[in-house]
């Protein structure tokens, strides 16, 4: 950490959980927050709550759409469109907020047929449009059986059918995924490794090559973390969040190097995303340890004051979504 960076951000930036109804807004794990631009909120699902949440910016609102169908771990952005994208264990869904029952959900596509068991963990589009999603083995407890999991991009063909296509395998745990400014490098974590890894990205043809590591947390002292979800600024800079370690970092990827860590109140930190009219909040997502008394786990966080903001999120290309 440089010292410039480390006295700027003690004395000036701000954290605070997002408030509902006058106390602070609680979930038992909160996950895959991205900001609309269009309609100023903050989506974020509440993963074994199977909810997806839209939270008002001006209002200061919570709007809750309850899916009957097993854990949520993912809601996107649909280009052009009034629904959404999500991950409902291992299939993808276009969601209808207005809908009711059953008929919210459009079926696109499922993934590891065979493995009952793994879900698809986390993703993000492209630049391109194209949704990248990867699953995560069985789970009991906080263990994930290693090496059984699949990185996979997903677009549309001709015809309008999703095919997943194999990007990465094995993976143990998909997870934090990021594209560079210039759309020629992806990030990308396995939550196993420990690592924030970078590929070269093919933008047009939706390919990587020449996987590296960017930064290894363990070397940072973080050994009983793993990281998770994360995001990038304006600047190139990657901001992931420590699951386990209560902690987003501040990275710089290629000086591959922290620039900072911000510590939060509760260890389960999971997810995170630029928002706010200038884009200049980070919002930050957290879970609760069943039978662990911690008044903030769980909470919605806004880190401001910075001196970073993000940039628009991308979202699906899926031509018709609203008719489909």
């Amino acid at each position: 950490m440089t010292s410039q960076a480390k006295k700027h951000n003690k004395s000036f930036y701000k954290m605070a959980p997002i408030y509902v109804n006058d106390k602070p807004a609680i979930f038992a794990h909160a996950e895959s927050p991205v900001w609309d631009v269009d309609t100023q909120s903050l989506f974020f699902v509440d993963v074994h709550s199977q909810n997806v949440h839209r939270y008002d910016y001006s209002t200061k609102k919570l709007y809750t759409k309850h899916i009957d169908y097993g854990q949520v771990n993912i809601v996107s952005l649909v280009a052009g469109s009034r629904r959404l994208l999500v991950a409902v264990r291992s299939a993808l869904y276009l969601l209808d907020w207005n809908v009711s029952g059953d008929a919210a959900l459009r079926l696109l596509t499922t993934v590891d047929q065979g493995l009952p068991d793994n879900v698809i963990n986390e993703g993000k589009p492209d630049g391109e449009g194209r949704f990248w999603g990867g699953t995560k083995g069985p789970q009991v407890g906080d263990d994930v059986q290693p090496d059984k999991a699949t990185l996979y991009s997903f677009e549309p063909d001709q015809e309008g059918y999703v095919q997943p296509r194999v990007v990465l395998r094995p993976v143990s745990i998909s997870n934090g995924l990021a594209f560079s400014l210039n759309n020629t490098i992806m990030y990308y974590v396995d939550s196993a490794t420990q690592k924030i890894e970078a590929f070269d990205y093919d933008a047009q043809r939706g390919e990587i090559s020449g996987r590296r590591t960017i930064l290894d947390i363990t070397t940072y002292g973080y050994d009983d973390a793993i990281p998770d979800g994360l995001t990038i600024d304006s600047n190139g800079h990657l901001w992931v969040a420590l699951m386990f370690g209560g902690t987003i970092l501040h990275i710089d990827p290629e000086a591959r190097q922290v620039i900072y860590g911000y510590k939060l109140p509760g260890v389960r930190t999971t997810s995170l995303c630029w928002g706010g009219p200038d884009l200049d909040e980070l919002y930050v997502t957290t879970g609760r340890e069943k039978d662990v008394i911690e008044p903030f786990a769980g909470a919605i966080f806004t880190i401001k004051n910075t001196g970073s903001r993000g940039v628009p999120a991308h979202t699906f290309r899926y031509d018709n979504a609203d008719s489909y």
